[in-house]
């Protein structure tokens, strides 16, 4: 039997860590979800850090010793925000523990993991989603609503790219993304992953891909490294391009880069179909844009619509008047929470999840191969 108030287990005390405190803050109180959440344990490996966390981001209590805290009695949810080598270990875990589980995205860097993991929730009967927050944009579930209604046509072509200034930020050449050894996942699987998503989440399954991935060399003004560096070193990606089929004959272009200085943190797709076309910018989310074929050829173009009450995630009575990233945060939390108390199963979820990071192996197979390389299905 689901409790009304449900309490949360959040791993990881960093930025994750606080956009989840701020969204379950927030998630309960914006939309009536008949139920109440508890942030009861924060915890870090580091002490100091897990008891400044959990006091600075409302916190009951903090813990170092997550093997200890998943198993407690009065832990209902375990949220996962380490890095991705260790997502596989604890979600075991807290799932054998009867645990529902989010877990930021990837679900793993390694496809068996990520196998394992979404065959365990299955067979646990919890609630499992994956962080992948930018679908829950009230703009990107529009489309999505206006696609399953046959209101757009039959989709011909997706072109979508993340792109971020961060390489040039990035000041600590041991952060733990910076390497495929503490959990970092390259450009393709960590925001090539959120487009990739967004892309499924519309269009249904990619079955195939062609890639070229590329890690940039050491030192100021420098270009992409050797090939036979980046593969022979193991080095994350750091910027790449790839073409995609689609189950339902969609074609589809993709490109993420971490050097796109002036790019701050910009999600961006293009979609192309029988009746229409629509265009998504994170950087503009409030903003739903489309052109319909039917159109008077004087009016002719693209339109733009700020989502609102009429959209779905629309919190506000008047649109326009924000919707950030906490905000869209909270949104899938209430996906999230509202499926645990009904009982059903939520999107993303653990098998979803999985399917993208088989897009992504495929990626990088085809990236050091130079082929055209099937997604498993």
């Amino acid at each position: 039997m689901t409790r009304s108030n449900l309490n949360v287990l959040l791993i990881g005390g960093g930025f994750m860590g606080k956009a989840h405190s701020l969204a379950y803050a927030t998630a309960p109180i914006a939309t009536d979800l008949g139920l109440s959440v508890t942030r009861k344990v924060l915890v870090d490996n580091n002490a100091e850090i897990a008891v400044a966390a959990a006091a600075q981001l409302g916190w009951e209590e903090s813990a170092t010793d997550w093997r200890a805290a998943v198993t407690r009695d009065d832990i209902d949810i375990v949220d996962i925000c380490t890095p991705p080598h260790m997502h596989r270990e604890i979600a075991m875990a807290a799932m054998a523990a009867g645990k529902h589980v989010f877990c930021e995205k990837p679900l793993s860097n390694d496809v068996a993991e990520a196998t394992e993991m979404a065959d365990a929730a299955q067979a646990a009967g919890v609630v499992t989603q994956v962080g992948f927050n930018y679908r829950h944009t009230p703009a990107v579930v529009f489309t999505k609503k206006l696609l399953d209604e046959g209101r757009l046509g039959v989709p011909l072509q997706f072109r979508a790219s993340y792109l971020q200034e961060t390489g040039f930020l990035a000041t600590d050449p041991n952060r733990w993304r910076a390497r495929k050894s503490t959990g970092g996942s390259g450009a393709a699987g960590d925001i090539g992953s959120h487009i990739i998503e967004i892309a499924e989440y519309l269009l249904g399954d990619i079955v195939s891909v062609s890639a070229l991935l590329r890690s940039k060399a050491p030192g100021y003004g420098t270009g992409w490294a050797e090939e036979s560096v980046r593969l022979g070193d193991d080095l994350i990606d750091d910027g790449g391009v790839w073409l995609a089929r689609f189950a339902n004959g969609t074609i589809g272009t993709f490109a993420c880069n971490t050097f796109a200085l002036g790019r701050k943190n910009r999600v961006y797709f293009e979609l192309d179909v029988t009746r229409a076309a629509t265009q998504f910018d994170w950087n503009e989310r409030e903003e739903f844009r489309v052109a319909y074929n039917d159109e008077e050829p004087d009016h002719r173009g693209f339109r733009v619509i700020h989502t609102g009450p009429e959209h779905p995630g629309g919190w506000w009575k008047l649109a326009g008047l924000g919707t950030g990233y906490v905000e869209v945060s909270a949104l899938q939390f209430q996906a999230f929470l509202s499926a645990i108390a009904s009982g059903t199963q939520t999107s993303p979820s653990f098998v979803e999840a999985l399917h993208v990071q088989r897009v992504i192996d495929a990626v990088t197979r085809s990236a050091e191969g130079g082929q055209w390389i099937d997604v498993q299905s």
